[in-house]
């Protein structure tokens, strides 16, 4: 029942995504949290990447536009097993992800053990939303993601992590406009996302701080590759 109250207020906002927006720091370490509903949440300052559809030679079949943002996102993550952990993620106006994380080596965080640590990770989001004016986007944005997690802890206070991940977020809209060349248009897109990062986290007791670099690429179909460098940083607490 515990855990139920836990997650069911996260389910709500699974579908809160308002634009198309890809997430670029993960801030996600090998360890979990180790013990039964030990949790820890973080606010983050994140880079991201925003898309548009480009409209400007009069079609909505012509790709999509790259805009760089900063975002402000949060991680909440609860283990319910001592190497397993249930985790939301979300960066402002982008799907939120609900996923799993299972710890394959090394010990938890609870633990507070040196050593290699290493995780896998899945996981999923989508949403529908209307973006009013004209002109007007009523849209469906999915995502998901696997990752695969190594860290190195050298002692309780100190240790470097390092993630290679793929995603695939899929959006699919319907137009109306006053332009007729644009009204009942139907844009899709796929894009897939390659990213590499390096990070660090130092804990004083519960509460911790993350610096984190990382590096993207961008394939969306109909637009040509992105490469992009993202750089964040995070402070939590856990309990």
């Amino acid at each position: 029942m515990k855990l139920c109250l836990r997650i069911l207020p996260l389910l709500f906002l699974v579908s809160c995504a308002t634009k198309y927006i890809l997430p670029g720091n993960r801030f996600i370490t090998p360890e979990t949290q180790g013990g039964l509903f030990e949790s820890q949440f973080e606010v983050q300052q994140t880079s991201a990447t925003r898309l548009n559809i480009d409209g400007s030679s009069g079609s909505l079949d012509d790709g999509v536009i790259y805009n760089k943002s900063k975002r402000t996102g949060y991680l909440f993550s609860t283990s319910l097993l001592d190497m397993v952990d249930f985790y939301w993620s979300h960066a402002g106006s982008a799907n939120s992800m609900l996923g799993a994380k299972v710890q394959l080596l090394g010990g938890s965080r609870l633990s507070k053990s040196a050593g290699h640590k290493f995780a896998l990770s899945a996981a999923f989001g989508g949403n529908e939303h209307e973006l009013s004016g004209d002109p007007k986007i009523k849209f469906k944005l999915a995502g998901n993601d696997v990752a695969l997690i190594h860290g190195y802890r050298f002692n309780e206070f100190f240790m470097i992590y390092d993630s290679l991940s793929y995603s695939r977020y899929k959006f699919d809209g319907k137009v109306s406009s006053s332009n007729p060349t644009f009204n009942g248009g139907r844009p899709g897109y796929a894009t897939k996302l390659y990213g590499a990062h390096l990070g660090t986290e130092l804990s004083f007791g519960p509460l911790f701080g993350k610096l984190e670099y990382g590096y993207q690429m961008i394939d969306t179909n109909s637009t040509k590759k992105r490469m992009a460098s993202v750089f964040g940083y995070s402070v939590g607490f856990s309990w």
